[in-house]
């Protein structure tokens, strides 16, 4: 299902010509272990010294970087809500299972307001999040609704429903791939929202 995640994202740079992303600047917020900046790089031609991640623990960060040894990605050990980056500083901002985690409201919103305050005019933010987790009660559902109210100025530019339920999936193992991916395609048990929205230059 990663590889099914990877061909979305081929299709929102895609859909919204930003690939490849050469000198665009990319925040990737509560990045873990950095991959999805080094996808970038590798995949979408993004460029080390443009890229930057931030997360509150450093040990997946630090057991990454010690087999990407001379890499130009910078990681920030902050949260997300803390971060002190002049504004609009990013072309894109991305984010993947963050917002769902935060559970305090307070704390979430603060959290988008500075991840919108660092995107530049026209630029990108990139939602990759649950919208249902019935599972796990420590994460929130990250909808459209909770979208539009933690990001009200934004202008959806893409939106697509991915990524077929973890549960459910992992019972499907036995599957062959052709027949797991052409379930997400009926996107009735996709429990995931890969979302883009826009910055306006009032906004």
């Amino acid at each position: 299902m990663f590889d099914s995640r990877l061909r979305h994202y081929d299709d929102l740079f895609s859909t919204l010509a930003l690939a490849p992303l050469g000198e665009r600047r990319l925040l990737d917020a509560g990045c873990a272990n950095g991959k999805w900046l080094e996808i970038c790089c590798h995949r979408w031609g993004a460029r080390q010294i443009h890229c930057f991640g931030n997360d509150k623990r450093e040990d997946r960060w630090r057991d990454w970087r010690q087999t990407g040894l001379g890499t130009e990605i910078t990681f920030v050990r902050k949260p997300a809500h803390e971060l002190d980056f002049a504004p609009q500083s990013f072309d894109i901002v991305h984010q993947s299972m963050m917002l769902s985690s935060i559970v305090d409201p307070e704390t979430r919103t603060r959290t988008a307001e500075i991840l919108w305050s660092l995107l530049r005019p026209n630029g990108i933010l990139i939602s990759y999040d649950f919208w249902v987790n019935p599972l796990n009660p420590q994460t929130v559902g990250i909808n459209w609704a909770q979208l539009q109210r933690l990001f009200p100025c934004a202008r959806k530019v893409y939106a697509r429903s991915v990524t077929l339920a973890p549960p459910l999936g992992r019972k499907l193992t036995t599957l062959r791939k052709p027949v797991l991916l052409a379930l997400e395609k009926l996107r009735l048990m996709n429990s995931h929202l890969l979302v883009a929205l826009k910055r306006s230059q009032e906004h």
